[in-house]
């Protein structure tokens, strides 16, 4: 038996694959996206914030990315997380308080040193933390 012809159909077709796997550059972000909106920048996806805590200095500004198919909300303020990693309270401050539609940017920037929570007031396992250094 002579195995040649698939021995070098195997290599043809490992090749073949081998082109597919395109760049290894990452690839550029489209206008508007979180990735070219810059380094303070978090990203709703899958229900959450990412990253869950930023920190910022004073003065600078934070922008929230609706990388999700659903709307949410920015709105600063304190909360009670419970066992099941829900929160049971929560009580808006009025620093912020943002729809953040699909595809949209919220900004805000931040004028005092503090630990500044947040959360989405219509999902309840939504929250995260933005950290303002002098």
């Amino acid at each position: 038996m002579h195995r040649t012809p698939l021995f070098l159909a195997a290599a043809v077709f490992a090749a073949a694959l081998a082109g597919c796997g395109g760049s290894s550059e990452p690839a550029a972000a489209p206008p508007g996206s979180s990735a070219a909106a810059g380094p303070n920048t978090v990203t709703t996806k899958l229900l959450s914030f990412v990253p869950a805590t930023l920190t910022v200095k004073v003065g600078g500004a934070v922008t929230w990315h609706d990388g999700d198919s659903i709307q949410h909300t920015v709105t600063t303020g304190t909360y009670q997380v419970g066992a099941d990693g829900l929160r049971t309270t929560e009580h808006a401050d009025g620093l912020l308080d943002k729809q953040l539609g699909r595809g949209a940017d919220v900004s805000f920037t931040f004028t005092r040193p503090g630990t500044y929570s947040y959360f989405c007031s219509i999902h309840k396992g939504m929250n995260g933390t933005v950290v303002v250094t002098p």
